[in-house]
């Protein structure tokens, strides 16, 4: 991650979220909220002013050959912003899925949406006024991005939440996911220990669960599930839950003395590979959710309490590797680690899982979401990234011959000056951004 080829937007406001657009049309829009004690916080969006991206978006701003292409973004600008009150907790544009057809661009029809959650789940719709005068919900006048052909803003489309109380006694919602295989559906979690399913369309709640003991912090759908989630919270417990078995959940792994896990991901390649850390930790834990009770892994290099990390690209060919991973943290590091080829095979699936209501459940329902990881016996991961030793001179377990997890270093760092509080791929997965104080970092893999 060359700093020659870093890529900078300064908001003027301390930032905390990140998300790229799913979109193919606009590839490095981007969705940025800040971080404000006060109730005076924002949701940006902001877009890269290079005409050759903006009109020839199907073309390849970067290849997995190391060889960036003559046309990249060139710079970013504001197109719009809106009031949050409330810092947001997370942000996150809507799943590719759900684009088609909406021709906001071409024909007035609807413009991509936006959630956010904090108070409460907020849904934005980001549209361009035609007839704009330079005055209405979200613009920004003479400091936003317009064009002869109109100017954008964000407008809220919605306000989820189950409380009648009043506003600022709503339980915080901690994080979301929005499914991509059924893009109505987003599923949201509480420090009140619930995880609650929403139908964006209607604006209602569809189910409410109790999911941990103790407040939930994160949670992730499977990527190619529209029914089974996973969470983790403050009781050290990752869970997954299916919407057609509701009755009980089942327990992947417990950290040790109970350590609140913080935030959880799914690599986007291998749907059974996850990562994720524990609350004021400085290491991440990659596990298989097919055999679950210990990681496989964990990536090491932070020296301070980590803050975000995303999966990325997935890799070349067949490869069953889950694929790149970045993380953040209060050290002003964002690591990268190479897990685009396979870790050796995990330990048999451990009798441990349970359910929320203690009964025993010695099957793990997900040993079978793809086929068994083949162990390549021929490539370590990179050259210096296992601490000891390379994955082939590891047991096939998929833990060292010590039967601890393997231990991975990262391939790539870039160093921030500030402390960098979270971070994003965009859809491709070859460009990672990331906010530190109140900038905008885009780098390429």
């Amino acid at each position: 991650m060359g700093s020659q080829r870093l890529l900078q937007y300064d908001s003027g406001y301390p930032l905390f979220g990140v998300s790229f657009s799913n979109s193919p049309s606009h590839p490095f829009r981007i969705a940025l909220t800040t971080i404000n004690s006060s109730q005076n916080n924002k949701l940006i969006v902001v877009d890269h002013e290079d005409p050759y991206s903006r009109h020839n978006s199907h073309q390849p701003h970067h290849n997995h050959h190391g060889h960036s292409h003559s046309q990249h973004p060139a710079g970013f600008q504001q197109l719009a912003s809106t009031s949050l009150g409330f810092p947001a907790t997370k942000v996150g544009w809507e799943p590719r899925e759900s684009l088609g057809g909406i021709g906001y661009e071409d024909n007035g029809g609807r413009g991509e949406l936006i959630a956010t959650s904090g108070d409460a789940l907020r849904i934005f719709e980001v549209t361009k006024e035609w007839n704009s005068d330079g005055i209405g919900s979200g613009y920004i006048g003479k400091n936003g991005w317009s064009d002869a052909e109109g100017s954008w803003s964000v407008k809220s489309r919605s306000m989820l939440t189950n409380s009648k109380t009043p506003h600022a006694s709503l339980p915080p919602v901690t994080s979301f996911s929005w499914n991509p295989k059924a893009p109505e559906s987003i599923v949201t979690c509480s420090i009140d220990t619930t995880a609650t399913l929403w139908d964006i369309n209607t604006s209602q709640a569809l189910t409410q669960l109790i999911a941990h003991d103790r407040a939930v912090y994160d949670l992730s759908w499977l990527p190619d599930s529209s029914d089974i989630f996973v969470s983790v919270g403050a009781d050290g417990s990752l869970r997954a839950f299916d919407l057609r078995q509701l009755e009980h959940s089942t327990i992947l792994y417990e950290s040790s003395k109970d350590t609140p896990l913080a935030r959880i991901a799914f690599s986007k390649k291998e749907q059974h590979m996850m990562a994720c850390f524990g609350l004021d930790d400085n290491k991440v834990l990659v596990l298989d959710m097919r055999s679950p009770g210990q990681p496989v892994a964990e990536l090491v290099g932070h020296t301070a309490p980590l803050g975000g990390l995303a999966w990325g690209a997935p890799g070349r060919g067949d490869s069953t590797g889950g694929g790149w991973i970045a993380s953040c943290g209060d050290d002003s590091q964002l690591l990268l680690y190479d897990l685009t080829q396979p870790l050796p095979e995990s330990r048999p699936s451990s009798t441990k899982p349970s359910n929320q209501n203690s009964r025993t459940n010695s099957s793990n329902p997900y040993g079978t979401l793809s086929p068994p990881i083949t162990p390549n016996s021929s490539r370590p991961l990179s050259t210096g990234n296992s601490r000891s030793r390379s994955r082939a001179e590891s047991s096939t377990t998929g833990t060292s011959t010590s039967g601890e997890p393997l231990e991975i270093l990262p391939v790539k760092a870039w160093n921030a000056n500030n402390e960098i509080n979270n971070l994003a791929f965009n859809d491709k997965g070859d460009w990672v951004g990331c906010v530190s104080g109140t900038k905008l970092n885009i780098l390429p893999l």
